[in-house]
């Protein structure tokens, strides 16, 4: 992700979706956007007890086009059409090991 932010609100996505058993419905995800949105997302600072909670904000046009986006042209996030549901995938880890089996295939070669 380009900014620090961004890269916040996709952890925060991602607890709030293991929060739900790992996968969440289409009107849950606008749910948080709108959440996000308002400001009434409440996020900790730091790892620290005497670190105090922040309330955080992000638009949400923003949040489907920079951050659920590229969560799901990466595979890290697979969408359901039938069911319209949002889950964690893992064909990023899929797509990833696939690379790596292919760049070790490139430098055996001669």
């Amino acid at each position: 992700f380009a900014t620090e932010q961004q890269e916040e609100v996709a952890k925060m996505l991602i607890a709030y979706m293991k929060k739900n058993g790992g996968e969440i419905g289409k009107t849950e995800m606008g749910v948080f956007a709108n959440r996000l949105h308002e400001g009434e997302v409440i996020k900790e600072k730091g790892k620290s007890p005497l670190d105090k909670e922040a309330v955080f904000s992000y638009n949400k046009r923003q949040f489907y086009d920079r951050i659920l986006t590229p969560m799901r042209g990466m595979g890290l996030i697979d969408y359901d059409l039938y069911k319209k549901t949002y889950r964690i995938s893992d064909k990023f880890n899929k797509m990833m090991i696939k690379i790596g089996l292919m760049w070790l295939r490139e430098m055996e070669k001669k």
